[in-house]
């Protein structure tokens, strides 16, 4: 039997595999909805999973060429997911009231920030003028909340990477190394604004 090749090149695997990513999201936002209708989930481990989810589809999406809705995705792939669909729209858990506003919106801003910083570097991305400005984005976005109690680990994790790479030039690169010990810091940042963020919740 001949084998069928999904893509001639690199540029067509990793589109593939960002088509991939972008249908594992929504088929899983679409099981959280399902299961927390049914009662299978909690409330606030619903609300966590979703906003997770949900800021994982913003990311996914600016990756995909040519994607330009949700509703185009889900229909040309025979995706059926409505409550995602519904989830993303509002852009929101359905246990969320939109009068929590700000607030919210600065969380989930910081989550897909560091989401997508840590997506750059498993993408290999090691130019300085590639990594810096998300995660010029992602210190501001840390320094200037009020509202969310931001833990040490978080802000000095971020500021020692922030300050290394604004001391470089922007065709500089870091070297693996640098970027495997980057990507294990802002992880590390990331679980700890994570936890923070249930330790206010409760």
């Amino acid at each position: 039997m001949r084998e069928v090749r999904l893509f001639e090149n690199h540029s067509e695997r990793e589109q593939m595999e960002n088509l991939s990513e972008l249908f594992a999201v929504l088929n899983a936002l679409e099981h959280l909805e399902k299961m927390y209708s049914r009662d299978h989930v909690t409330a606030d481990d619903y609300k966590t999973e979703c906003f997770k989810l949900i800021d994982q589809y913003k990311v996914t999406m600016r990756l995909v060429h040519g994607a330009t809705s949700i509703e185009e995705f889900a229909k040309k792939y025979r995706l059926h997911c409505p409550a995602a669909i519904e989830r993303i729209r509002e852009g929101r858990p359905i246990t969320v009231k939109d009068d929590q506003g700000n607030a919210l919106k600065h969380i989930a801003s910081i989550v897909e920030q560091f989401i997508t910083n840590l997506d750059a570097l498993r993408l290999n991305t090691r130019a300085v003028d590639d990594l810096y400005p998300g995660l010029d984005d992602l210190y501001n976005a840390i320094n200037t909340t009020s509202r969310v109690p931001i833990d040490a680990v978080v802000s000095t994790k971020v500021k020692k990477w922030h300050d290394r790479l604004s001391s470089m030039a922007a065709s500089d690169e870091i070297s693996d190394d640098e970027a495997r010990q980057m990507a294990f810091d802002i992880e590390s940042a990331y679980q700890a604004f994570n936890k923070a963020l249930n330790e206010m919740k409760n």
